[in-house]
């Protein structure tokens, strides 16, 4: 049996108690050999590491609200400049101007016969926290000017599947962050889709789904840090 813990947050409460005994706390230091150098640096020492732990758990969780408030902006930044792009294109072939695209700086979309639909998302997976969101990360050769579609599927405990939704556009790096998942549902499924500025969609990706609970599955479970692999049927883009 190891005689002080070793995950570092136990480790720390464990020092922090063992300084303060040492120190006699409110009363006399017992004797058991430390000077008093050596207590006033065990307590020194406990401290700073409890503070800089403390530091480090506030900054984390400053980063991960950063996050997730970077990759909303750049995803309503997407969709409002990529809605701006079809107004104009819109707006250029109605008018039969191409002075249009030179005037606004964006390129002339290409010709129709030329343009190709986006490839479909592939090795998706899912990664749930501790604290019940779940992490979408996937991959796809894609330009520049991409939306990333994520759509949610969930099965209630009743075993009735419910209609895809969507929920959100995934960032530039190729990752969604569910932070509102159901509570009670016996499964949970995400899938990504490619939409270009063209207009062009590609096919929707294998379903990554999540099961919950004890069922029997490829998932590897439940708790912060497991990865769930793909599973399911290629689905096709219905507009």
């Amino acid at each position: 049996m190891p005689r002080a813990p070793k995950p570092e947050a136990a480790f720390i409460q464990w020092s922090r108690h063992r300084a303060d005994v040492w120190s006699g706390g409110q009363g006399q230091p017992p004797h058991i050999g430390l000077d008093e150098q050596q207590r006033l640096e065990a307590l020194a020492a406990s401290a700073q590491a409890q503070a800089a732990y403390k530091a480090m758990l506030a900054a984390r969780s400053a980063a991960k609200a950063a996050t997730v408030a970077k990759n909303n902006a750049v995803a309503r930044l997407r969709k409002v400049m990529g809605a701006g792009v079809a107004t104009i294109d819109a707006f250029a072939l109605a008018s039969g101007d191409p002075s249009v695209w030179v005037k606004a700086q964006v390129p002339e979309p290409k010709d129709a016969s030329a343009r190709t639909a986006p490839p479909r998302p592939t090795d998706l997976r899912a990664t749930i926290a501790s604290d019940g969101s779940v992490r979408l990360t996937f991959k796809v050769a894609s330009g520049g000017g991409a939306l990333y579609l994520v759509q949610r599927v969930t099965t209630p405990l009743s075993g009735r599947r419910d209609p895809y939704e969507f929920i959100g556009f995934a960032g530039e790096d190729k990752t969604f962050t569910d932070n509102a998942v159901p509570e009670g549902l016996k499964s949970v499924g995400y899938r990504v889709a490619v939409r270009l500025s063209t207009g062009l969609m590609s096919d929707w990706s294998v379903t990554c789904e999540v099961p919950f609970g004890s069922q029997k599955a490829v998932f590897v479970g439940k708790e912060a840090g497991s990865v769930v692999p793909v599973k399911g049927a290629a689905q096709k883009a219905t507009g």
